[in-house]
């Protein structure tokens, strides 16, 4: 009697599947688990995947397949591991690791910043520079559904083997001084790289055209320059509207900086027209046809023109820091194109002549009063061990103007001024990203502004790939951090957590401030 009463008697708990394939399934066993999961996926990576060809036509193979691939899959698997994992049912699992790749031209210390970060998300570092991603499926295939190599014969009458491709793209990419591997294939499915195309500011020409630009296209134009930018010229296309300003204006004193160079080579002090042009020594006979100049070159030495750059109106009455010339560093970063969305740093450093500043003193040998570039300062035997050579927190230069000088309140409306300069570039640039740049691109550029004696600040220039060698305490306590944060607000701004999130309320910003976001018509700075 007992027995036909546990005959009869319900299961409390649904019996467990009696083969392994049910199994398999209800416990969805196809998956991946999280600890194996990226931590960060662009907007839309699912549907991407879900939309591969390569999933497709696997899918297509095994309409049978329970689940779904991976979103990671773009950036880490080919097209056999796509179907390996299909065709099994999810038995067969793919390795489920995106890569990330820095230049091997950056210094170690922003590997040393950006491997931590990177390394939490489950991604591994990657040095190969042949990278692509392929969707055209391979023509023909084993009976499991898997790609195989095929032969293809050639006028000739010999064969080709065509092999399914093997190449994978990494999910983020950083360069460095230059571009070191295709960008293309990382941006296609909304990957990260710390470039933005279609936008030339950070030459010296391309800063120029900029602003000439800006101050046409504003909601109010004004004459060029604005009071923010010197007055500058192209040379050689500019060279004889340059020589009427100048002979009306015998007064000023110019610099010549050549198109793409940085860290103060080629930069020419210009004192009178006769310094660039004149009937014994036109300007065409000194230039110098050299793509780069010569980083050994002395520093002194007589220097050629280059085949394009700029003059530039002297600021001649710069604010001086113990009687020497200083420029200040600031960052501005484009963190996502389309909409666009910018940020600027609250936090800076100044860097400062080995010289004692001299209005007087204006020639090839007095250089170094002039030129606030660290890399450049260094040439000189007995800077590195000066008290110039130490770089100086914006906060401090602000308690030194206070404590020696009276001056109230300087860091306060230094940013005012820099937030407004900051603006103005971003919508400067604005079109030409939304135009050119694809959604995944970012970038980050450390722009040189001078403070004159009336506390009025002027752009230089913007660099578009910042001194990152963390050297001295004060680039210590500004370098790391920002860069850790700046990580933080790319990936949110390109994930589904900032999808229609105001950054200003949203955006895990601590020392960056908004300066625009295009998606909710913020703009931080009305500049009319």
């Amino acid at each position: 009697m007992a027995a036909k009463a546990d005959k009869g008697k319900k299961p409390d708990k649904e019996e467990a599947p009696k083969d392994l394939e049910s199994a398999f399934l209800i416990n969805k066993e196809w998956e991946y688990p999280v600890e194996q999961r990226s931590g960060w996926l662009p907007l839309g990576a699912q549907e991407m995947v879900d939309a591969h060809p390569f999933t497709r036509r696997a899918v297509e193979k095994n309409p049978r397949f329970p689940g779904y691939v991976p979103a990671e899959a773009l950036f880490c698997w080919t097209e056999a591991d796509f179907a390996s994992y299909i065709n099994s049912g999810g038995f067969v699992k793919p390795k489920l690791q995106c890569q990330y790749y820095i230049s091997p031209e950056n210094p170690q210390t922003i590997v040393d910043i950006l491997e931590p970060v990177l390394s939490d998300m489950n991604w591994i570092c990657s040095v190969d520079s042949n990278v692509g991603r392929s969707e055209n499926v391979t023509s023909t295939t084993d009976y499991m559904g898997m790609p195989v190599a095929r032969s293809k014969k050639l006028e000739d009458g010999s064969y080709e083997i065509i092999k399914p491709s093997d190449k994978v793209a990494p999910i983020f990419i950083w360069e460095g001084s230059r571009k070191t591997v295709d960008h293309r294939p990382t941006l296609k499915y909304r990957g990260l790289v710390n470039r933005i195309h279609g936008i030339d500011m950070f030459t010296k020409v391309g800063m120029l055209d900029l602003v000439r630009e800006r101050c046409i296209e504003r909601d109010i134009p004004i004459n060029f320059p604005p009071t923010w930018f010197p007055l500058g010229f192209v040379l050689p296309d500019d060279l004889e509207q340059w020589k009427r300003h100048a002979e009306e204006n015998p007064h000023k004193k110019w610099i010549y900086k050549p198109n793409n160079e940085a860290m103060g080579r080629g930069i020419i002090l210009v004192d009178k027209i006769s310094d660039v042009d004149s009937k014994e020594r036109p300007f065409r006979t000194r230039c110098r046809n050299v793509e780069v100049f010569d980083p050994k070159e002395a520093p002194l030495k007589e220097r050629d023109f280059a085949n394009k750059g700029i003059i530039q109106e002297y600021i001649v009455n710069p604010m001086l820091l113990e009687n020497r010339k200083f420029a200040v560093r600031v960052y501005l970063l484009v963190s996502r194109v389309k909409p666009f969305l910018a940020f600027h740093y609250n936090f800076g450093y100044i860097k400062r002549c080995g010289e004692f500043y001299d209005e007087n003193k204006f020639n090839r040998e007095d250089l170094f009063r002039h030129i606030t570039n660290q890399e450049f300062q260094k040439k000189q035997d007995d800077f590195t061990g000066s008290s110039a050579a130490e770089l100086m927190s914006i906060e401090s230069l602000d308690a030194y103007l206070r404590e020696n000088l009276g001056i109230p309140a300087f860091r306060l409306n230094f940013w005012q001024q820099v937030k407004a300069i900051c603006t103005e570039v971003c919508l400067g640039i604005k079109e030409s990203c939304e135009e050119a740049g694809k959604l995944g691109s970012f970038e980050i550029y450390g722009l040189d502004v001078i403070v004159d004696g009336d506390q009025r600040v002027y752009l230089l220039e913007a660099n578009r790939d910042p001194s990152w060698v963390v050297d001295t305490e004060v680039k210590k306590a500004i370098i790391p951090e920002m860069i850790r944060e700046m990580l933080e607000l790319v990936f949110w701004a390109h994930s589904p957590e900032g999808k229609g999130k105001e950054a200003m309320l949203h955006s895990p910003m601590r020392g960056f401030e908004v300066l625009i976001d295009d998606a909710f018509g913020f703009q931080a700075i009305d500049l009319d």
